[in-house]
């Protein structure tokens, strides 16, 4: 009998543990790459596995080549937010390891042995094994499948945002780059403009055409222009600096991007991320609901117990006589619900809920204003741009005419300068009103929820 309690206990070993050493064989075989794709709430079997990298990405026919496209690859790679989202869905996936288990904790084994110190009983023993396991909650198991899907879809979205806020940290680099290069263009234009009247001037001055004042004025001139030439060469190689730091390395040069065509506004990952937020919000209510008391156990035990007696009947000859019993059951512990276990639970499930909720809203209403903002602000960039382009026309004709009438001895050194001063501010604003155009493009793809 004590052969068949030991076999009766293990017996529920023997059943439970190969089942749970295949699923783990099988989740140990799959590659190290695959990663659980997100959804609503697809049956966790059928989950169907993708890249983190990949996750947020635009279809590709709203994608698009160019330099920001490259470089904004480049710089999700070693970005350190988009990579930690991105160890933060293999930690969510690994979760299905649970869901796919046939019991929602592990399976345990216990036993214990007595032996009788002192009483009428001579070497009394007794000996149980014990093997059970945590059992599922009806609609539980399908309620953590929901909030691992939900998660994993919150950790796509999430990163969907992060790549459109890393496009936003390179536009503004970009143009930040582009508007310096475009200064040391007119510092350097002006360098040249400033000698080549130097030269003339340091000639009059010798014919005895002009005074050793007007030689200084455009000495000064020249040494300005040098001074500014030299300040803004070495702020667009910070600039520079600054955006390779961004890409890991690449250059800001090429064509940026164009206006890009408006998409639906609940397309926008400013939005996408709070309404995934809310679905795994509802998720977790859901598992609460499922999950109104601890996980009940069934245990499956064995109990062999013998001792030695004397036998204490008058009318027999003493004796002595040996007991013995072989006991097998079934052992079930459940949790009794209680409205201090799951009351705060539930309060919190549900705060997440309305967190969410109001952070959908409040992302909704920027999204609109600055989309709306973003708009204004390149229509009044462009006429702005129209109309430096025509100022910059009119200073150079004027520039022109009066180095015309310089060189004729009709205007003075002083007034040309004047003249050249009003021709460099139209320059600086017309490179100016150039680049905010670009500057307000970036924008508004921005605002839009643009990141190719």
């Amino acid at each position: 009998m004590r052969v068949g309690a030991v076999f009766t206990a293990f017996s529920l070993i023997a059943f439970a543990l190969p089942f749970e050493t295949g699923v783990f064989a099988q989740e140990q075989n799959e590659p190290a790459e695959m990663q659980i794709k997100a959804s609503v709430k697809p049956s966790p079997k059928k989950a169907r596995v993708t890249s983190p990298k990949k996750a947020g990405a635009r279809p590709p026919s709203q994608r698009s080549g160019g330099v920001l496209a490259k470089h904004l690859e480049m710089a999700v790679l070693i970005d350190a937010q988009s990579r930690s989202l991105e160890a933060q869905f293999r930690a969510i996936s690994a979760r299905y390891a649970t869901v796919n288990s046939l019991t929602p904790g592990s399976p345990y084994v216990a036993g214990y042995q007595r032996n009788a110190a002192a009483g009428n009983l001579r070497n009394y023993n007794e000996t149980e094994v014990e093997v059970g396991m945590p059992l599922w909650l009806p609609g539980q198991r399908d309620a953590l499948a929901g909030t691992v899907n939900t998660g994993l879809f919150e950790v796509e979205e999430r990163l969907a945002l992060r790549r459109l806020e890393v496009a936003g940290v390179l536009r503004d680099a970009w143009w930040n780059a582009q508007r310096a290069a475009r200064e040391v263009s007119v510092a350097r234009n002006r360098v040249a403009t400033a000698r080549d009247i130097g030269s003339d001037m340091t000639r009059r001055v010798e014919l005895g055409d002009a005074a050793q004042t007007d030689a200084l004025l455009a000495k000064n001139e020249t040494l300005a222009a040098e001074t500014e030439l030299a300040q803004s060469e070495g702020a667009v190689k910070v600039a520079q600096v600054t955006y390779m730091a961004l890409t890991g390395g690449a250059p800001p040069s090429g064509a940026l991007e164009s206006v890009r065509p408006a998409i639906d506004i609940e397309e926008h990952p400013s939005l996408r991320a709070p309404r995934a937020a809310l679905a795994r919000a509802r998720a977790q209510a859901e598992l609460v609901d499922a999950t109104p008391i601890d996980n009940p156990e069934i245990g499956i035990f064995g109990r062999q117990e013998h001792n030695d007696q004397y036998s204490t009947d008058p009318s027999q000859q003493i004796s002595d006589q040996r007991t013995d019993a072989t006991t097998v059951g079934v052992r079930l512990r459940i949790a009794i619900p209680t409205a201090g276990r799951n009351e705060p639970r539930r309060a919190e499930a549900l705060a997440e809920m309305d967190r969410a909720t109001a952070e959908y809203e409040r992302a909704k209403r920027v999204v609109l204003a600055e989309i709306k903002a973003a708009r204004e602000s390149l229509a009044a960039a462009r006429r702005a741009a129209t109309f430096a382009n025509a100022r910059l026309v009119v200073a150079n004709d004027q520039f022109e005419l009066s180095r015309k009438a310089f060189k004729l001895g009709e205007l003075s050194a002083f007034d040309l300068y004047r003249v050249r001063q009003i021709q460099l501010e139209a320059q600086r604003m017309e490179a100016n009103a150039e680049i905010n155009v670009g500057v307000a493009i970036s924008r508004l793809n921005q605002a839009q929820g643009y990141a190719p």
